[in-house]
């Protein structure tokens, strides 16, 4: 590939260039057409050897209409028009293609800045990932109680002093490159009668320990992710400081990559968060904006971010991807009253922007993702929820890690804690409860459950048999098949029944040739 189909490419429609009012970042190409001078986008991408364009900027929103067909070339959250000239009520077709494209309005005022958002945070890649708080070392001289919760979280109670001290500091240190940038989230709990602030210390990339400069965020600053978006290198270091007396419970340190105000995570994506500072990834894509709605529950990734987005798009219909950042890969989408209904409410908002009704609603998911697809599908009576691998009583997860799969899967401990508040017998039963609660009281009249099921899974064997028994009188349509071996055996073969089956239902009852 030459350079210039290598080269990010803008398309300007309006009434002037922005060429002529600003400096472009470098080695960035600019096309500029007035509406009714625009040409066929094929023919003039393949003249001027575009392989595809990274934005579309409109004037006004109304000249999305003269694109017709050739509004395919931008991708969903790519789309900017003028906030000036935002309509209070577009006409049908406008607004249909608005929420086609998710187009944004934005201040062009500051044309500078807004080319800047554009080259620094307007990029397609996803990562995150954390350090633990095995990788924190309290200050020796805490006279307070240090309880170790798990490998995920460290409980301090005591007195910190009457002003901000060190109290614990990572022991690794984070190589900024200042190729993309990143941003932080740090999971605490604390009682009010303790204050926290959270130390950054830069030092010179390529040298050895010579102190830059620190950065002090307040718990203020902290309810949002912390931006670290410079030109310059470095090596960072964290401390965190604490003042007054109290508990204060630490989790994980998260860093990724940032898309500042375009999404976190990915373009378009948002993160739900709860007053515990617990998180659950939601992106939503609007495909052609014609049923089904296909909802997809990312599995066990300890690589931050979301999974199965060339899949669901390939379907053509609108999807919601969820990604769940909590523990070493995932905390099976459950979690506090708030926490919960946020994803409930995701799933509302954007079933009722496309109009759909639940039975346009296809959930589904692999191993851990099958949880959320039954456990939130069974909210909404869908037309369809497909599984790979079900999981269901997460305390039997916890129970088998002893006898079952000796030292694989710890996490299921730490997600015991995490929901329940206890590792302990009863705590086996509560973390069960959870899911059957609610799949009990399910109204899944006319609903397809296509499972695939490992016949020896040593996470959770009674998964499928608990299933069938709690459907056993009810409407639903079950397909099913199973393979020999154990949880992470014949994935290959279950991920292509999962999506055999997830094609039938598309041509079939939806009409869509793959």
């Amino acid at each position: 590939m030459d350079k210039k189909q290598q080269m990010p490419h803008i398309l300007q429609i309006g009434s002037s260039s922005w060429q002529d009012q600003v400096e472009l970042p470098a080695g960035l190409g600019w096309h500029f057409f007035q509406v009714a001078a625009l040409p066929s986008l094929k023919e003039y991408m393949e003249e001027e050897e575009i392989s595809k364009f990274k934005a579309l900027i409109l004037e006004k929103p109304e000249d999305l209409l003269a694109l017709g067909e050739d509004l395919a070339y931008f991708q969903p959250y790519t789309v900017f028009y003028d906030k000036s000239h935002e309509l209070e009520v577009p006409s049908d077709e406008l607004a249909h293609l608005l929420r086609l494209k998710q187009a944004r309005p934005w201040d062009f005022s500051n044309k500078h800045q807004f080319l800047y958002v554009l080259e620094r945070f307007l990029y397609d890649n996803q990562y995150g990932d954390a350090f633990t708080v095995r990788d924190l070392r309290v200050r020796p001289d805490f006279a307070g109680q240090q309880t170790v919760l798990g490998q995920h979280f460290l409980k301090l109670d005591g007195s910190y002093g009457e002003e901000f001290t060190p109290i614990a500091q990572w022991v690794y240190n984070y190589v900024y490159d200042a190729n993309r940038p990143i941003n932080f989230w740090l999971e605490y709990e604390k009682d009010p009668s303790c204050q926290l602030q959270l130390r950054i210390q830069f030092y010179r990339f390529g040298a050895l320990g010579e102190w830059v400069k620190d950065a002090v965020f307040s718990e203020e600053e902290m309810a949002q992710p912390l931006e670290l978006d410079g030109a310059e290198p470095y090596y960072l270091a964290f401390c965190l400081e604490a003042k007054g007396e109290g508990t204060l419970t630490i989790g994980a340190l998260h860093k990724r990559l940032s898309h500042g105000p375009l999404g976190e995570m990915t373009v378009g994506a948002k993160t739900l968060r709860d007053h515990k500072r617990q998180e659950i990834f939601a992106y939503f894509h609007p495909g052609d904006m014609k049923p089904p709605l296909n909802i997809y529950f990312s599995g066990y990734r300890p690589a931050e971010g979301f999974e199965g987005f060339g899949m669901m798009r390939a379907m053509g219909s609108p999807f919601i991807l969820f990604s769940d950042p909590r523990l070493e890969g995932g905390s099976f989408y459950m979690g506090s009253e708030e926490l919960e209904n946020q994803i409930i409410a995701f799933i509302d908002q954007h079933l009722d922007l496309l109009g759909f009704e639940p039975k346009d609603m296809n959930f589904s998911g692999l191993s851990m993702g099958t949880f959320g697809a039954l456990y939130y599908g069974a909210l909404y009576s869908p037309h369809a929820i497909l599984v790979g691998k079900p999981i269901v009583n997460l305390g039997d997860v916890a129970a088998n890690l002893k006898f079952k799969r000796p030292d694989e899967f710890g996490t299921s401990l730490d997600m015991m804690q995490l929901i329940i508040g206890q590792v302990s017998q009863e705590g086996i039963g509560q973390l069960n409860q959870h899911f059957w609660d609610r799949f009990d009281q399910a109204d899944f009249k006319d609903t397809i459950l296509a499972l695939a099921y490992m016949r020896d899974d040593d996470y959770d064997q009674q998964a499928y048999p608990d299933i069938l028994e709690a459907l056993y009188e009810l409407p639903v349509r079950i397909i099913s098949t199973s393979r020999a071996g154990r949880h992470n055996d014949a994935s290959g073969p279950i991920i292509e029944w999962f999506v055999t089956q997830y094609k039938e239902i598309m041509e079939r009852d939806f009409g869509r040739n793959q």
